[in-house]
């Protein structure tokens, strides 16, 4: 078995009362990759948490080769604020502020306190990995996914972790200064390293179907890495793969009414025709059926609207007449 160790870092920055920030090394005592899993960068994206504590004992069991840091809660004050940022208030739009950790990369220690946590960050565990899992959730209506730069090397790694749905976005440069603002998986692949960012679906909350995607992507990324032996799982699931602009088609509800979901999930493949829920009318008592105008993989489901992901009254699922009750993309798969 390789050897588990709880170690931890001192944080001290402004405005912040002072902490310890506790991670997990794992080593094997052998040569090879630096795998560097984050998660809680946002203070109400949890399943990464969970996936992390869970894999913990895994990775001791089955760690061959190289190193694997696990930082499950890299940013504790907008944990303990239990909302995307340190400061973020109640129903506020999460934005791209100084607050937010995800667009400070590597840090200032010179700069507003965030900059300063991640360059503490950076130092610590950052600089001395190979390869990046950056573990985020959104809102619950879009389904979990990998979403990876363009490049042949960082597209196969993220693919290796069998999620649902691969979005594949414009690579950035491999050298030269990060572009800021900067997220961290821009940050590794800006200074010529390999990472992917995974979007759960659902934030506040820990899914057990999340917690289990996660589990299963930790175990293949680190096979794919030549750090576990043993297959990749999932690999013959079907999957969805976003390149650019893709045709999509979105379901709108036709008139307002409760909006009952048919028990299917963001990312399931759904058929034309398929049922996709009820529309319950408050103003006749009428139900109508909502389906499938098209085959494809599901990219949003539910009720969804502007806010939802900060707002309880955004994710109810009264729609109005317009609201976007489904998005499908086209028959792509991988």
């Amino acid at each position: 078995m390789a050897e588990i160790l709880r170690k931890g870092i001192d944080i001290r920055v402004r405005n912040i009362r002072e902490f310890n920030l506790p991670y997990w090394e794992i080593s094997s005592g052998k040569e090879g990759p630096c795998l560097l899993i984050t998660a809680a960068l946002h203070g109400n994206e949890v399943n990464g948490c969970e996936v992390m504590r869970r894999f913990c004992p895994v990775a001791g069991e089955k760690l061959t080769r190289g190193k694997i840091l696990m930082l499950p809660f890299a940013n504790p004050p907008a944990l303990w604020n239990r909302r995307h940022h340190v400061y973020s208030k109640p129903c506020e739009q999460k934005g791209s502020g100084q607050d937010n950790i995800n667009r400070a990369w590597p840090g200032n220690p010179a700069g507003h306190e965030i900059e300063q946590l991640a360059f503490i960050i950076h130092e610590a565990l950052v600089k001395q990995a190979t390869h990046n899992i950056d573990m985020h959730c959104w809102e619950r209506f879009y389904p979990t996914a990998a979403l990876v730069r363009d490049s042949e090397e960082h597209v196969k790694f993220a693919r290796a972790a069998a999620l649902p749905v691969l979005i594949v976005k414009e690579a950035v440069p491999r050298q030269g200064p990060p572009p800021s603002p900067c997220t961290l998986s821009n940050y590794f692949n800006c200074t010529g390293r390999v990472a992917f960012t995974v979007e759960f679906s659902g934030q506040y909350v820990l899914g057990e179907r999340e917690i289990n995607l996660g589990l299963r992507m930790l175990d293949n990324c680190s096979k794919y890495l030549g750090m576990f032996e043993g297959q990749l799982e999932g690999m013959d699931e079907p999957f969805f793969s976003k390149y650019g602009n893709t045709e999509e088609i979105k379901v709108e509800a036709h008139r307002s009414g409760l909006f009952v979901e048919s028990g299917l999930y963001p990312g399931d493949f759904v058929k034309k025709g398929d049922l996709l829920g009820t529309l319950f009318s408050d103003e006749t008592l009428e139900s109508d059926e909502v389906r499938a105008p098209a085959e494809g993989c599901l990219l949003s489901y539910g009720c969804r609207r502007r806010l939802s992901d900060v707002d309880l009254a955004a994710m109810h699922p009264y729609a109005e007449k317009g609201d976007s009750l489904a998005v499908i993309a086209g028959s792509q798969t991988g």
